[in-house]
């Protein structure tokens, strides 16, 4: 039962690369900022006004969260979260970091949501301030703390095909490896 969890900052490709390593292990995706996205959408906030929400309301990651555990268990899935990897780490086979500059990675969510770069930085800059404090609060989990990752990839210059070219060749290694069996 095969668990891939990819976790990284916003805009570092993590949501991207997790869909086609899935894709390439014929493994469903599970993306626990789409099930946030998508309680935000239920209770009429945008993302920025919901992440300051669940700094309140500690109940709303534990609910993502509890999504991911329990798919984790069951095996055989590729995970997708900024937390993800903290949370799944005791099940998963392959857990990867994506990061990048805070530039890059305001370029990129500038142009994936259709707002100027300042908008994108602000919100990426809020969002980071508020996980980390949310994250420590509940769970006692440093986000700086990279230390549970098998691979830590800084996607800064890397196209998205170079990203997921490396993060497959090493979930495939690993997973060849670690079950002798060829996955890729």
């Amino acid at each position: 039962m095969v668990v891939v969890a990819i976790s990284g900052q916003p805009g570092s490709g993590k949501t991207t690369v997790a869909r086609e390593v899935a894709r390439v292990l014929k493994l469903p995706m599970v993306s626990s900022g789409s099930i946030f996205r998508e309680l935000a959408a239920k209770y009429g906030m945008d993302l920025l006004e919901f992440h300051k929400y669940a700094e309140q309301n500690t109940e709303i990651d534990k609910i993502v969260d509890s999504i991911a555990l329990e798919k984790a268990k069951a095996g055989n899935v590729v995970l997708e979260g900024h937390l993800t990897a903290w949370i799944v780490r005791p099940y998963a086979d392959v857990c990867i970091y994506l990061k990048a500059s805070k530039e890059v990675r305001a370029r990129r969510v500038a142009m994936r949501d259709g707002v100027s770069f300042d908008a994108a930085l602000r919100e990426i800059e809020e969002r980071e301030r508020l996980n980390k404090k949310r994250y420590l609060a509940i769970y006692e989990i440093d986000i700086d703390n990279l230390s549970i990752f098998d691979l830590v990839l800084d996607t800064s210059y890397l196209s998205i095909n170079d990203t997921v070219r490396i993060s497959l060749d090493f979930i495939c290694t690993s997973l060849n490896s670690k079950y002798m069996k060829n996955f890729c």
